[in-house]
Formats: C-alpha cells, structure tokens, sequence
C-alpha cells in the first residue's frame, strides 16, 4: 500500500503543479502591463529633467 500511496501523493503533485503553471500567464500578463506604466512613468520624468535642465541652462545665460 506504501507504494500506492506514494503514486497517488505523485499524481496529486502533479496536478497542483499543472494548475500553477495554468495560472502563471495570467501573473505574468499583469506584471509585463505593470512594467509598460512604469516605463512609460520613467519616460515622463526623464523628459521633465531633460526640460528643466535646458530650461535653467538657458535662464543662468540669460543672467550673465
């Protein structure tokens, strides 16, 4: 019966290892849209930055 037990416990296994990787596109859909919004964040403030540093470059020549 031992060994029985232990293709069962197998099989069982198995099947809970099917349903996680049944699951797992869906983890990563999600993850791939959150890393698109963030890169699309990280775009927004690079372009501020690079504003605001030809913003200022031009006001301190304006200056001297």
């Amino acid at each position: 019966m031992a060994g029985l037990d232990r293709i069962i416990d197998g099989v069982r296994e198995v099947l809970r290892m099917t349903d996680e990787v049944k699951r797992l596109p869906d983890g990563l859909k999600s993850l791939a849209i959150e890393v698109r919004d963030l890169d699309k964040r990280l775009v927004r403030i690079e372009t501020m930055a690079e504003i605001a540093k030809s913003q200022s470059g031009r006001q301190s020549r304006r200056l001297t």
